[in-house]
């Protein structure tokens, strides 16, 4: 090549890494990198809008007395507040893992 090739290599070169704003390197942002992109609706979002609605359908059955399924709030209530004997479940537990 000649010099003259050679330096109209290098003004290219420098040209083209002058048009990107740190010297030619992809460019990150700490906002790039972080969970979700911006804009987009998270799981958590859905997750909290979907025990709104739970909670609002239950205050609503509970001031109206409509049941859901044949159960009424008391119902559910009453299912929420039950204790469960927790051993029996760890004896089938235990068992269905000795087979």
């Amino acid at each position: 090549m000649r010099r003259e090739d050679v330096d109209n290599r290098k003004e290219y070169i420098q040209r083209i890494r002058s048009s990107f704003e740190n010297g030619g390197y992809a460019r990150w942002e700490a906002d790039d990198i972080k969970g979700e992109a911006q804009g987009s609706f998270s799981f958590f979002k859905v997750r909290m809008l979907l025990a709104l609605f739970i909670f609002t359908a239950y205050v609503l059955c509970d001031q109206t007395g409509t049941k859901f399924y044949e159960f009424s709030t008391k119902d559910i209530a009453e299912k929420i507040e039950e204790s469960y004997d927790y051993t029996e479940v760890e004896k089938y537990v235990t068992m269905l893992t000795q087979k």
